[in-house]
């Protein structure tokens, strides 16, 4: 089996569900309004939108 490595788009998404929940845990805490757990889809989508750039971004200077 090969070792595959992970896309930028994949590491966004992991590092924004981390930073998106431990934001929105830490809102939870302190409110006690469960709505901000939220926070965390914001954060996955953030981190996809700038993984995916990063990844057309290098795929296209390869070309050159």
């Amino acid at each position: 089996m090969e070792k595959r490595k992970p896309t930028y788009t994949q590491l966004g998404m992991l590092f924004g569900i981390f930073i998106g929940g431990g934001i929105g845990v830490l809102l939870f805490v302190f409110t006690q309004n469960p709505l901000y757990f939220t926070v965390t889809g914001i954060g996955l989508v953030l981190g996809l939108i700038i993984g995916a750039g990063v990844d057309r971004n290098k795929e296209t200077h390869q070309d050159n």
